[in-house]
């Protein structure tokens, strides 16, 4: 019985028949666990191949498959990011890249590293960069309450606040609902200082989800 050489990768190809995430993610999955000692310099390849590709699907699968790969991605540049995003338009392939993707711990073991990044993408004159400044923090500020993501969010929140766009204005919403778990005291003391230049519908999401857990405001 052949042996598998782990030092060379199961090429990926593209799940054709695959048309939902859920369809993508099961793809993704079973791939990387075939492909568990696939070098860091490998997996910049493959998700930049698929990040520069003009289907949605496969940017969005270049997201996915950075969620299956976190020995990979731990040893990645987080400053990729900048050039992955020159690659993304819209909330859908944003996110698919920014969400839940990196880490808190991967955040605070390279810091200075991350806030550098982030600061910068949020001064982008690329509006896609602006929100995904924002949807980098949103999973993170929801698993610590390390005060130096708090500092940060709300650092982004106040570049931004001025925004009219709604690919912003809901991204400043979601990231301030994410701060109520841990970080609690510190938001509803900046909407205080901050709500006359806050957006309206950040305000009223971000007041329901303190007064009933949801954003809806239904209890």
């Amino acid at each position: 019985m052949p042996v598998k050489n782990h030092n060379m990768p199961t090429p990926f190809h593209f799940p054709s028949t695959a048309t939902s995430v859920p369809q993508l993610r099961t793809a993704a999955k079973d791939w990387a666990n075939q492909n568990i000692d696939l070098s860091p310099a490998e997996a910049e390849r493959l998700v930049m191949s698929l990040i520069r590709d003009k289907d949605p699907l496969k940017k969005c699968m270049a997201g996915i498959l950075l969620g299956y790969l976190p020995a990979q991605r731990k040893a990645l540049d987080p400053r990729l990011c900048d050039q992955w995003l020159d690659h993304t338009i819209g909330w859908a392939a944003v996110d698919a890249i920014c969400y839940a993707n990196f880490t808190a711990d991967e955040l605070l073991e390279n810091f200075p590293t991350w806030e550098k990044l982030i600061k910068g993408l949020v001064k982008s004159e690329n509006p896609n960069k602006r929100r995904a400044a924002m949807v980098l923090l949103t999973k993170p500020v929801t698993r610590s309450a390390d005060r130096r993501l708090g500092r940060l969010a709300f650092h982004l929140i106040d570049q931004t606040k001025h925004e009219k766009d709604i690919l912003l204005t809901k991204a400043i919403s979601w990231l301030m609902r994410s701060l109520v778990k841990l970080h609690k005291k510190e938001l509803e003391t900046y909407i205080r200082q901050s709500k006359d230049t806050l957006p309206a519908i950040a305000l009223r999401e971000t007041a329901n989800k303190l007064r009933t857990g949801r954003k809806s405001g239904k209890e």
